[in-house]
């Protein structure tokens, strides 16, 4: 058996073992739909910091959505629709985003999607940093930080102080905080999973995108695809192995694959990323 399938195992039995736990949550989440939460009654963002972001920053970051850059606004949006036909008729809003390896472009998706998300009226968005080994969204978004969901899962830091509103985006981001080198066991752990269930079942108007590590760089991914609705796979057009590509499809096998996102397609400007939406 290989390492992945081992930690994946193991993650496995240790979620079934809190099970009845889980279950306990769903249901008395689905009796008390008005009830305090983990997250609170409505997202009221004054409780939260908030942030300026830097244009110059998000702009070298390629996050042009951020800085209303018409052409990668519409390529986003083309993106976002995709994904909003496939899951919003199924109550469906917590999606992870991966790569089969490092440098594709899965953050700056991520992130571009969740602007997207957050620019249509009925919807707000959470974007949870999930790659714990080499947190990216902090980076990107220039945010100062110190802690983030490494210190929830680890030190019992109150989520609700983590979470940081990137003015003037309808959208909350949770950092990873400090990195984990061997971040498996603590990504498969029950703590983690009701964490989860909590941020998608308290406000349905809302999307919760992850970003998570690459799929086949750590078993994480694999198992984090346990916990949510849909998956992204984001390739990069012209360079990422067709075997890279048709490996990180059979790990995904049975698991809920929205689709490719191809990126970096060529002829298009160089100064932005640009995506097509396939299966």
């Amino acid at each position: 058996m290989s390492k992945i399938a081992k930690a994946v195992e193991r993650a496995k039995k240790s979620r079934e073992a809190h099970r009845g736990e889980v279950e306990a949550l769903r249901l008395r989440g689905q009796a008390h739909k008005g009830a305090p939460g983990l997250m609170g009654e409505q997202p009221v963002y004054s409780q939260t910091r908030s942030v300026l972001l830097n244009k110059g920053h998000v702009e070298r970051h390629r996050l042009l959505t951020l800085v209303n850059d018409p052409v990668a606004i519409d390529t986003y949006n083309a993106l976002c629709t995709q994904l909003l036909l496939k899951t919003q008729a199924k109550g469906h809003n917590t999606v992870m985003v991966t790569s089969c390896t490092e440098g594709e472009g899965k953050t700056v998706t991520a992130i571009n999607l969740a602007v997207s998300i957050a620019r249509r009226l009925q919807h707000t968005v959470l974007l949870v940093d999930t790659d714990l080994r080499r947190p990216g969204i902090e980076r990107y978004l220039g945010l100062r930080v110190k802690k983030g969901l490494s210190d929830y899962l680890r030190k019992d830091e109150p989520i609700s102080e983590l979470f940081v509103n990137p003015r003037p985006a309808k959208m909350l981001v949770l950092p990873a905080g400090g990195p984990i080198p061997r971040s498996t066991e603590i990504l498969g752990s029950p703590k983690m999973e009701k964490l989860v269930w909590e941020m998608k079942t308290r406000y349905p108007e809302r999307y919760v995108i992850f970003d998570c590590p690459p799929l086949l760089a750590a078993p994480d991914s694999l198992l984090f695809s346990t916990y949510v609705d849909g998956i992204l796979l984001v390739v990069e057009a012209s360079k990422t192995p067709r075997q890279q590509i048709q490996e990180a499809i059979k790990l995904l096998d049975g698991k809920p694959l929205l689709g490719l996102v191809m990126n970096k397609f060529k002829g298009m400007r160089k100064d932005y990323y640009h995506y097509g939406y396939g299966r």
